[in-house]
């Protein structure tokens, strides 16, 4: 077992300098993949949450939980340009 987390510590340290911090260019794959594949998804993840969403507020927390599960995912699947996973953009 010791052997086991060694090798897979070993491994995450090693491939850990092939992930860059540096912003990836935009290529067609990234944009097909998001239109085809990412936002239809969203979209329909969407869906429940708004409807659960709507039911009228009896106090703020519903507001907050509104914005945090509606808006926020909303604003991921219809705002940011196509082929760019930012979230928080």
């Amino acid at each position: 077992m010791k052997h086991a987390q060694a090798l897979f510590l070993a491994a995450a340290l090693l491939f850990s300098n092939m992930l860059s911090a540096e912003p990836q260019a935009i290529d067609g794959y990234d944009v097909l993949a998001d239109v085809a594949v990412v936002r239809p998804l969203s979209f329909v993840g969407l869906l429940p949450i708004t409807a659960l969403a709507t039911i009228p507020a009896p106090h703020k927390a519903i507001g907050l939980m509104a914005k945090t599960l509606v808006v926020n995912p909303a604003k991921y699947t219809f705002a940011r340009p196509a082929g760019s996973f930012d979230y928080n953009k």
